[in-house]
């Protein structure tokens, strides 16, 4: 799938994605529990449909995880899904970094593995374990690296110099080649071999329509494993007797931080190498080119982009007329461009891709390995055989294609390598923070992000110093929820890590510290949404003359408020100026106009002089008010209540013109009840005479706040001449308790789901 291919089945995915999530989202908004319980039907096909899509969801993280270190969640039912929620998000990780992978792939920015392919023998296919590059903790093999002649160096920074020692087939010199000059507006080395490149042409049999040559029998044949340097020497003389070789790499980048070229397949037309490049001496390898960079042997490679960069970077290695049946199947317009629909389509063989992402640097190679590697290159001259003669019966006298395949691979074996430096401001560049944040997208604080930036650089320091690659320090996963967590103490970093590299085990106060550094420092920084780029499938803006709807205008009357608002403005200055809360408020809430001066607000407002009360039998001065009609009064009717104390209201009379006493009939009353009525009548009057009297003295006398009693103790008025009593406190709940009991408490409710029920 090319391209142009990609983009539209890219639209189908996402449309169909956003079509499930939609409806994922609609049905959790509904009340399924409800419509559980209102059908038995609906109950048992509810209970149907969960069952299968937890048994789909289990086989599709069984196929997942199959052939990988990690554990398929087992889901049996709700509860089980959210026990098991973080393997599954540790499945869903690794489709990820695995998808990220292949598309990487598939655009030419990396190559993580050679799309290789594998004989289809019983051999092979016995051989079902095998060690992956997924195991992301300690090495179980030894590194190789530490053992070559010329040791890795990841702190260099510089530009890289290319590792020649000497230049077979130079049309240039080698010293005049090693001369750093400006290239992309930096300084650096040109490469050695670009004035051969350029000049390189095919030979005349490529412009030819010929048979193509069968290859022989994968069973019949065998690969020579080459792994001693006299071994290479003797590879050598036989490749010099080539016109074609088809060449191959296999790469292992887990274990290393720039990654390693692990094995080297070399095949001609009768005959298959399978080279060692992790031995000491692999550099002695330059040797190959006298065969690499002559020009009059053809050398056949699919899909070189990464090819070109590891040879150069690990063994010194140039391609001078090379020919990429990559880009033949592009010329020819194919549906697809992989080897594997290459061997399929002239070969009728079908790849097995099991051994894919094994880890290349196991030694000794095992037999399926072995073959797997072999396979790569042992048909690749047939296929080009037949690539060539369609390029020439498609070519016209306008477009020759085997020009345009010959200008695509010259371009492709010009590429120079460049060390990856870490941009820390920017984050661009291989491995850095801003690729990442793009592809994963989220919102991130100031804080969080600050924090993900310096963990994110811390990671690459580690993993540059030990040469490991990112993940073996923690993988991607962790470091997002390092960002969104931002643990400030040890438990929380060991619970936030766990399950923990031992890399990251001997550093951990390291990077805590370095955690609460980029806390502080990003209170002040920006956020990732300042900077990050505009979203791809972003809807785009409508423009207003284009806009059918009406546009939304500020009206300058309040159409909530009305004229409630609207109050003339003081015509005298104002001897305070407004706050602006002050401000905001009165044109948010209708608020009367208020007085602006003191003058204002006494002509505005009346003032009313409240008369003291001297006496009981004192009434209010007649107002003149409208009659309104009387208003129904509520009351209250208690039932089973205890006694209660009837008030006597005092009045002036004598005793002996009161016809009624409290509201009852006075001569329906005994003697003794009615000595004590009077009684308690004569004990009212004095009472309020003696209130009266301290209240005329108190109006005459200025009050004296000093030698006043306190108020939080202040003694009870009492009239002169009258003996304190001690007083029982008052009570204020002794009354309730002759009230009758309220209705009983039902039973109580038990917490749950509230419910709203649609009309």
């Amino acid at each position: 799938m090319d391209s142009a291919e990609y983009a539209p089945f890219q639209e189908k995915v996402i449309a169909a994605v956003l079509n499930v999530s939609r409806t994922v989202g609609q049905l959790a908004s509904e009340d399924l529990n409800f419509h559980r319980s209102s059908s038995s039907d609906f109950t048992e096909l509810l209970d149907e449909e969960s069952e299968r899509v937890l048994s789909l969801t289990s086989a599709v993280l069984k196929a997942a995880t199959n052939g990988t270190d990690l554990q398929a969640p087992k889901l049996k039912d709700e509860d089980s899904i959210e026990d098991n929620w973080r393997g599954v998000v540790d499945v869903i990780d690794s489709l990820l970094e695995k998808a990220d992978a292949c598309l990487d792939e598939f655009t030419g920015v990396i190559k993580k593995l050679s799309p290789s392919q594998e004989e289809q023998a019983p051999i092979a296919r016995k051989t079902t374990k095998f060690p992956t590059i997924y195991d992301y903790g300690p090495s179980k093999i030894p590194k190789p690296q530490l053992l070559f002649d010329q040791k890795v160096d990841n702190s260099d920074l510089g530009p890289f110099r290319p590792l020649l020692k000497s230049k077979p087939h130079a049309i240039v010199p080698l010293e005049k080649s090693l001369q750093t000059q400006q290239i992309d507006g930096k300084e650096g080395y040109p490469s050695p071999y670009d004035t051969e490149i350029r000049a390189a042409q095919y030979q005349k049999p490529v412009y030819e329509n010929s048979p193509p040559i069968d290859y022989l029998p994968f069973e019949d044949t065998t690969a020579t494993f080459v792994d001693t340097l006299d071994g290479v020497k003797e590879m050598l003389e036989e490749l010099k007797e080539a016109k074609e070789i088809a060449i191959d790499l296999e790469h292992h980048d887990v274990h290393s931080y720039h990654g390693l070229v692990s094995l080297m397949q070399i095949s001609t037309r009768s005959k298959d190498w399978i080279v060692d490049t992790l031995k000491p001496w692999r550099q002695e390898l330059q040797i190959l080119n006298e065969v690499f960079a002559d020009p009059s042997i053809l050398k056949v490679l699919h899909g070189s982009t990464m090819d070109i960069i590891w040879l150069q970077r690990d063994l010194g290695l140039y391609m001078v007329g090379m020919f990429d049946t990559f880009h033949a199947a592009s010329a020819l317009g194919y549906p697809k461009r992989s080897l594997k629909y290459l061997l399929q389509k002239f070969v009728n063989f079908e790849a097995d891709k099991r051994y894919q992402m094994a880890d290349w640097r196991v030694r000794p190679l095992p037999t399926g390995m072995f073959d797997y590697a072999r396979s790569d290159t042992h048909y690749l001259l047939f296929i080009y055989d037949n690539l060539r003669n369609e390029l020439i019966e498609a070519s016209t006298p306008d477009g020759n294609l085997i020009d345009y395949v010959n200008e695509r691979s010259q371009n492709e074996a010009l590429q120079r390598y460049e060390r990856p430096v870490y941009d820390e401001t920017n984050g661009h560049g291989p491995g850095g923070w801003y690729d990442l944040l793009t592809r994963n997208a989220g919102v991130l604080s100031k804080e969080q992000f600050a924090v993900f930036k310096a963990v994110h650089k811390w990671r690459d320091e580690i993993a540059r110093a030990e040469d490991e690659g990112f993940q073996c320090v923690f993988p991607k996963h962790m470091l997002f929820r390092l960002a969104q967590t931002m643990p400030l103490d040890m438990g929380s970093l060991l619970r936030t890590l766990s399950p923990m590299t031992p890399i990251t085990k001997e550093r951990i106060d390291d990077l805590l510290d370095t955690i609460k550094e980029a806390k502080v420092a990003g209170l002040t920084g920006p956020e990732w949404r300042d900077i990050a780029p505009p979203p791809k499938y972003a809807p785009k803006p409508i423009a207003v003359e284009d806009a059918d709807f009406p546009i939304a205008e500020r009206y300058e009357k309040s159409q909530f408020w009305g004229n409630t608002l609207d109050f003339p403005q003081p015509a005298a200055p104002l001897e305070y100026s407004l706050a602006a809360s002050t401000e905001a408020l009165r044109l948010s809430l209708p608020l009367p106009p208020m007085p602006s001066t003191v003058a204002e607000a006494r002509q505005k407002f009346v003032d009313v002089k409240m008369e003291p009360i001297s006496s009981p039998k004192a009434e209010p001065s007649p107002v003149a008010t409208p009659e309104a009609p009387e208003e129904k009064k509520v009351f209250t009717v208690k039932e089973l209540g205890g006694p209660r104390k009837r008030k006597v209201t005092p009045v002036d009379q004598p005793e002996k013109d009161l016809l009624t006493l409290d509201g009852f009939d006075h001569d329906s009353m005994d003697e003794e009840s009615e000595a004590k009525q009077r009684k308690k009548a004569r004990k009212e009057r004095k009472a309020q005479k003696a209130r009266e009297a301290a209240q005329a003295q108190a109006d005459s006398t200025p009050f004296d706040y000093g030698a006043a009693d306190s108020v939080l103790h202040a003694p009870s008025a009492q009239a002169p001449g009258m003996q304190s009593k001690h007083k029982r406190a008052h009570n204020p709940y002794l009354k309730a308790l002759e009230a009758p009991s309220g209705v009983r408490h039902g039973k109580r409710e038990i917490a749950g789901k509230s419910v709203t029920f649609r009309k």
